[in-house]
């Protein structure tokens, strides 16, 4: 088969959106000719443009505006994915990678066509180093299959709260999704990575860049050298520098023992001085804020549970983990636990390692804390069918602020304050947090997802205009995290030209 490409033709498009008949058979031709290459390079089976499956990646669970792929391919190997976006970059066609099998917040969604590579079939653990702490991993990696493979070599994962069973770890890395130990977050737990760059060439980051990874003794684990410190690039571009294929992440201890215990509050303010003070101190592992809403969202056994749970629950719970290692374990415990209860009395509260209004929370996060989510319907899920989440990075202090201003964007839209669920992450151990309100709706009711399309956008405009930092650039949130920096936008662009001058790597994203 000749390896020159088909001549441009605009296959993007439905066919019946195209005019005339002969318009319609030549595109028709095109986008055989495409298929039958792709299915060349990535195999018959491995290549899809049946309707079905095309509908599956043309929208996900959140309320961004739908985009149809032309293909869907799955391909088995770091060769045939450089293949296959040399043969896109020769069309300049978009390519879409994704890795998690549920998408959120439109990164993943197919705009103006091409081709989406499903990477969540590579399921490979390459290696795990329990002297440095790491682990090497492909896309498709989930959480669940992380901790089974870590637990045996004395560690375990940096996980996000309650993820998704599907969720890619490598996504979630990435993303830079906040991990529920506050030691790491701006450090960004991603040590090196292999990318395949627009043009289908291999790059690989720091200390990686030396040799593949079968041709070196190399650990790979330093991010700044020999090569640059490009992961601080890769990391928040929702795919548009290229195609990730495995990465080197950072891994913790796990702990033989563990002392979990939750502080309740009738407000927020006393709580978040309190994990302000604790984490100064660096005591514990687990730490963040959940309000009643997403509590009873977690821990309810079935949605027609959760209003009544809900009314029980106090109305923020702190979730405190401490963690006894290999060494003197019991010791550990028992100096951090002093100084961790020594601390609320100082603040006034009253920690509790059984939560009163439901003695089954600490079972709950006893099992779940380092694992994804249990149940069959997905927690945010469990309330409405879906849940669009407001998530941005802010100081401690400044957490009630935002809370009032999201309660009175709420009220404005007639959305029920009550329902929205409002979760605390400290980062770097208190110097900042990351604040997620979930704004529970049903997907199925075109009103009503229109009505909080309205409510997500003001929302988010009121909340930058308070001071809120979006770091991760998802829908409207582009034109706030970089519509008003132009050199940062403009750094963006010329980092975008040179390394996909064809534009062909997820485009849109980011406003490039």
């Amino acid at each position: 088969m000749s390896t020159q490409a088909p001549a441009m033709v605009d296959y993007q498009k439905p066919l019946d959106d195209v005019p005339y008949a002969e318009q319609r058979a030549a595109r028709a031709a095109h986008h055989g000719e495409v298929k039958k290459r792709l299915e060349s390079i990535a195999g018959p089976d491995r290549v899809s443009d049946s309707p079905d499956i095309l509908a599956r990646y043309s929208s996900d669970l959140s309320l961004e505006q739908a985009g149809r792929p032309a293909f869907v391919v799955r391909p088995q190997d770091t060769a045939r994915v450089c293949e296959l976006v040399r043969f896109a970059n020769s069309l300049k066609m978009p390519v879409i990678a994704l890795s998690s099998g549920t998408h959120l917040y439109g990164a993943g969604l197919a705009r103006l066509g091409g081709m989406v590579l499903d990477l969540s079939e590579w399921k490979n653990i390459h290696a795990v180093s329990q002297r440095n702490r790491s682990v090497r991993i492909a896309p498709g990696v989930t959480y669940d299959q992380l901790q089974d493979a870590l637990e045996p070599q004395g560690l375990r994962a940096l996980i996000p709260l309650l993820p998704r069973r599907d969720q890619s770890v490598l996504s979630a890395h990435l993303e830079a999704q906040p991990m529920l130990i506050p030691e790491f977050n701006y450090s960004e737990p991603v040590y090196t990575a292999e990318i395949v760059l627009a043009s289908g060439e291999i790059f690989r980051t720091g200390a990686a860049a030396v040799a593949p990874p079968d041709q070196t003794a190399n650990d790979m684990v330093g991010p700044w050298g020999p090569g640059l410190d490009w992961n601080r690039l890769l990391t928040r571009s929702q795919g548009t520098l290229g195609v990730i294929t495995w990465a080197n992440i950072m891994a913790e201890p796990l702990p033989l023992r563990q002392k979990i215990y939750f502080t309740p509050a009738p407000a927020i303010e006393p709580l978040l001085g309190f994990t302000s003070r604790v984490q100064k101190k660096w005591l514990g592992y687990e730490c963040f804020i959940l309000n009643r809403a997403n509590l009873a969202c977690i821990l309810a056994r079935s949605p027609q549970e959760i209003d009544a749970l809900q009314q029980s629950l106090p109305a923020f719970v702190q979730v405190f983990c401490i963690g006894g290692l290999a060494r003197f374990p019991d010791e550990r415990i028992a100096w951090q636990e002093a100084d961790f209860l020594e601390t609320s009395q100082e603040c006034g509260l009253t920690p509790r390692t059984v939560l009163a209004e439901f003695p089954r929370a600490a079972r709950f996060f006893e099992k779940n804390l380092h694992r994804c989510f249990p149940g069959e319907v997905y927690w945010k899920d469990a309330r409405r069918g879906a849940s669009a989440d407001i998530f941005f990075i802010t100081t401690m202090n400044r957490v009630p602020l935002f809370i009032e201003e999201m309660q009175q964007q709420a009220a404005l839209a007639g959305y029920n304050f009550q329902d929205i669920g409002i979760y605390v992450q400290p980062i770097e151990n208190g110097r900042a947090a990351h604040l997620e309100f979930s704004l529970p709706y049903n997907p199925a009711d075109e009103r009503g997802c229109t009505r909080m399309r309205g409510l997500h956008e003001a929302a988010s405009r009121a909340l930058f205009a308070q001071g809120a930092l979006f770091t991760r650039a998802y829908g409207t949130w582009t034109q706030l995290a970089h519509g008003c920096n132009a050199a940062q936008q403009q750094t963006a662009r010329l980092i975008k030209e040179l390394l996909d001058p064809n534009n062909i790597m997820n485009p849109g994203r980011l406003g490039l």
